[in-house]
């Protein structure tokens, strides 16, 4: 538990001197100095020297360890993924960061991933703790394994996190997309320091996140949280997950993108749409319109549901016009209830997948050492 806490306090503060360390963690002198050794031993933390800038000034401080060791991350997504590096920071080496079309096959996929890793891991200055894995899809949580995946049908019955180990022997741990976007937002963005909040990712799939004074509701197996596959048009478009009109069919940057798509007569992605609406090229109304709508459906049932503090919105479109966010929140105000919207943010995430890959085996890494709570 002492481990646990003065990690959480050079994460918040650090790079800090063990005196501050002391005062900011309330833990003894004493015990403070054996805690640091036994960090400074498993290379979960560093000390460094740094300039005197005034008279006493200490001339060693503490740091989560980033030039010693890394930590790779991997994102999963239906059309291209990612697998990069950091250090315990959570400081991205956009250096290192690998982008490449998700293969079709699962074999093909794992194949690629491991071909990234093992040239990350190769870096003979670092040596790496673990891997993260953002996947979306329905994953049972104690099984580490992807039951299905609408948007990522290869993965279904799949256990990525651990073939990984198996293929590179390093400790690998998988999160559903929208749990690591709530790590990168609490770890990263707007929501630290907070213990009730939600988090809806409206990119490929539709996907929520929510945390309950500190703890993540996944439910029974880690399966909660599909709000995108509750059916707001019953004669609706056809959903990966086989039945049709799921607010994920009407509510995301790919619903968006196909829609638009169909409108204008060619193939067109929601970064090349964003980039069109906001040189003044396209203007797609009534598409913007019908998927605000929607989503304020979604908005407001987990308002409504969950009572959060703060609700987060991770979405691409939302860049191509800058009433758009505005909107949207006008939209679930009206129809949540106002008693709770009253006391609910509706915020921009910050925080990116790749982020929640890092934030997430790190969040895995430094709770080993005792639990805690997010806020």
């Amino acid at each position: 538990m002492n481990e646990r806490r003065i990690l959480e306090v050079i994460q918040n503060h650090g790079p800090i001197s063990r005196a501050e360390v002391r005062e900011l963690s309330g833990i003894s002198a004493p015990t403070v100095s054996k805690t640091v050794a036994s960090l400074l031993k498993a290379r979960l933390l560093e000390e460094c020297d740094v300039p005197a800038t005034a008279p006493g000034r200490p001339s060693k401080i503490l740091r989560l360890a980033s030039e010693s060791v890394q930590v790779l991350g991997v994102v999963v997504g239906a059309i291209r993924s990612w697998v990069l590096s950091a250090g315990l920071d959570g400081q991205l080496h956009e250096e290192t960061m690998h982008e490449f079309p998700t293969p079709g096959t699962y074999a093909g996929l794992l194949d690629a991933i491991v071909e990234r890793a093992e040239a990350l891991r190769a870096r003979k200055d670092r040596k790496t703790l673990g891997i993260g894995i953002s996947i979306p899809g329905l994953l049972n949580r104690r099984e580490q394994r992807t039951l299905i995946s609408p948007n990522l049908h290869q993965t279904d019955g799949h256990t990525l996190g651990i073939d990984l180990t198996q293929r590179t022997g390093l400790e690998t741990m998988l999160f559903q997309e929208s749990y690591a976007l709530c790590l990168a937002e609490w770890t990263y963005g707007n929501a630290k320091g907070l213990s009730n909040f939600a988090m809806i990712d409206v990119s490929e799939g539709l996907g929520l996140g929510v945390f309950s004074g500190g703890q993540h509701i996944g439910g029974h197996s880690g399966l909660g949280g599909e709000l995108g596959h509750i059916t707001v048009h019953p004669q609706g478009k056809l959903c990966g997950c086989g039945n049709r009109g799921c607010l994920e069919t009407e509510a995301t940057d790919r619903a968006l993108a196909a829609a638009i798509s169909r409108s204008v007569g060619e193939t067109l992605s929601i970064e090349e749409i964003v980039r069109r609406v906001r040189d003044g090229v396209l203007q797609p109304t009534a598409e913007f319109n019908e998927m605000l709508e929607y989503l304020s459906i979604g908005l407001a049932a987990v308002v409504n549901l969950f009572n959060p503090s703060h609700l987060f919105v991770h979405g691409r479109f939302l860049d191509a016009n800058d009433g758009l966010f505005s909107h949207l929140v006008e939209l679930t105000k009206r129809r949540a209830l106002a008693p709770t919207m009253a006391e609910c943010q509706i915020i921009r995430a910050r925080g990116s997948k790749r982020q929640g890959a890092i934030a997430g085996i790190i969040h895995h890494l430094t709770s080993a050492r005792g639990p805690a709570l997010l806020g």
